[in-house]
Order: structure tokens, then C-alpha cells, then sequence
């Protein structure tokens, strides 16, 4: 069976785990501003994951900061992944 995992993206720069829910914090957080909740099943997050990270191992060049969020997005999702294998086993 296809478990689904839950996930608050927002890119930000510190995520803490509290209690088994993922908690999101960020300096420059505006909580007025609005935020993106997305819900996938396994393979879709495992599909996710691995395009990001080919984009990151295939990044061409250009603004650091672009290959510093992949790298901090490939790395957001592999802890993810991580914890979804971890809570299966």
C-alpha cells in the first residue's frame, strides 16, 4: 500500500521536528504572507526528489544563490524520504 506523506513547503532556512510534525521557520517568515501545503504519495515525493536533484547535479551555471536553494531543496527532500523509510521500517 502507498502511504502518503505530508509535507509544508516553504523552502525554509530551519526545519525542526517537534513532537512527529514538521515545524518551518525562516527569519524573514511573514505570516500574512500565504504558503504552499502539498500532500504526495511515496513515489511521488521519491520522483520529486530525484528531478531536483538531477537539475542540481546538472545545474548549468548562473545565480549561486539558484544552486544553493536546489541543493537546500534536494537536501529538504532526501530528510523526507528519510524519515518516511525510518517511520516504514
Amino acid at each position: 500500500s502507498d502511504q502518503e506523506c505530508y509535507w509544508v513547503a516553504k523552502v525554509p532556512s530551519r526545519i525542526l521536528m517537534n513532537n512527529d510534525e514538521w515545524v518551518y521557520q525562516d527569519e524573514d517568515f511573514d505570516e500574512d504572507l500565504p504558503y504552499i501545503e502539498l500532500q504526495f504519495g511515496i513515489d511521488d515525493l521519491y520522483q520529486i526528489y530525484d528531478s531536483v536533484k538531477f537539475k542540481y547535479e546538472k545545474w548549468p551555471g548562473g545565480h549561486p544563490d539558484e544552486q544553493a536553494r536546489l541543493a537546500y531543496l534536494k537536501d529538504f527532500l532526501y530528510r523526507i524520504v528519510l524519515e518516511y523509510k525510518f517511520k516504514m521500517d
